[in-house]
């Protein structure tokens, strides 16, 4: 790495440490969390959709497991903050296994088709379970995260706590892709046929992506049930995995930096076209396609095709 490049990632990680320090306005702290909450589960459905190619549709419902988790651990059994959130990791875990187990044998379209319809499927548990879920209205009163008798009243805490997990997700995902799994990870995304020939196990690397995401997709899922003091059946919506495979698709699928790029434009993109409400959705629907078709390999992809066409013009 550059000593250029160095430098300038230093100075992104102090403004990003003390910009809490100088923001009065708990709105643009707020944004900031909600940017690093979707930073994390873009890079989490990154490992199945970017490292492994699988085009999973139902990472919402993972989502929403850990932040009901949460909910029932700390109100029904009063578990302190860091075990739910451990245990919505866990539990989301446990069902990335009873699901990927079964449908990641599945191929194409057929695997994405499965899991659109897990997370329909635990939508309409959590709205008609009502003794345990409290049905349509959602769980109120989610405590607050609290670490050795330190209450988060505000969003400065809350901001910190987001800002750790996103690294620590972020040196997850680094140590992987460079390591022997991650080079596995991405043969079976380039030639998933080829991969098998030459001895990779792909049905169990398949299912390690996918449960390492769901894992991640629980963790932040009860974070953001401990930052929302609620959780609801809107939490597995498919919207949010659409949201989430947006961000992926136009930051740049299966690199570090992309799903964390799109995470924040997509975060940012609503605000920025409040001016043109009706016609939102429509805005963000013509950006989605447009990258698709002139971009695919998404702002990452941009940038690394501008660098090196600078580093061309410059040797020429």
């Amino acid at each position: 790495m550059k000593l250029s490049h160095i430098v300038v990632i230093l100075a992104i990680a102090v403004v990003v440490v003390a910009l809490p320090l100088g923001v009065a306005n708990p709105y643009y702290l707020h944004t900031g969390i909600a940017m690093m909450i979707n930073a994390v589960l873009a890079l989490s459905l990154n490992f199945i959709l970017g490292y492994v190619g699988e085009k999973s549709l139902g990472h919402a419902a993972f989502f929403g497991i850990g932040g009901y988790t949460a909910a029932l651990l700390s109100l029904n059994l009063g578990f302190p903050s860091w075990a739910t959130l451990l245990g919505g990791g866990i539990v989301a875990g446990i069902f990335g296994v009873a699901v990927g187990f079964p449908t990641l044998r599945l191929r194409g379209p057929y695997f994405a088709i499965a899991t659109l319809g897990l997370g329909a499927i635990l939508q309409l548990v959590a709205t008609n379970w009502t003794s345990l879920t409290k049905g349509p209205m959602g769980i109120p009163g989610v405590p607050p995260l609290a670490f050795a008798g330190f209450v988060f009243r505000d969003e400065r805490p809350y901001y910190y706590v987001a800002l750790a997990l996103l690294a620590l997700t972020m040196y997850l995902t680094w140590r992987l892709a460079s390591s022997r799994i991650g080079r596995a990870f991405v043969a079976m995304r380039q030639n998933f046929d080829l991969a098998e020939a030459v001895g990779i196990d792909t049905f169990r690397f398949k299912l390690l992506a996918f449960v390492l995401g769901t894992v991640l997709a629980g963790v932040a899922g009860a974070f953001n049930a401990h930052y929302t003091n609620f959780i609801s059946p809107k939490a597995l919506e498919s919207y949010i995995t659409l949201n989430v495979v947006t961000m992926v698709i136009i930051g740049g699928e299966g690199t570090l930096i992309g799903p964390i790029l799109g995470a924040v434009l997509v975060t940012l993109l609503p605000e920025v076209l409040r001016v043109a409400d009706n016609f939102r959705l429509v805005i963000f629907g013509l950006i989605l396609l447009l990258t698709i078709i002139y971009a695919p390999s998404g702002v990452v992809g941009l940038a690394r095709a501008a660098l090196r066409k600078r580093g061309g013009e410059q040797l020429a």
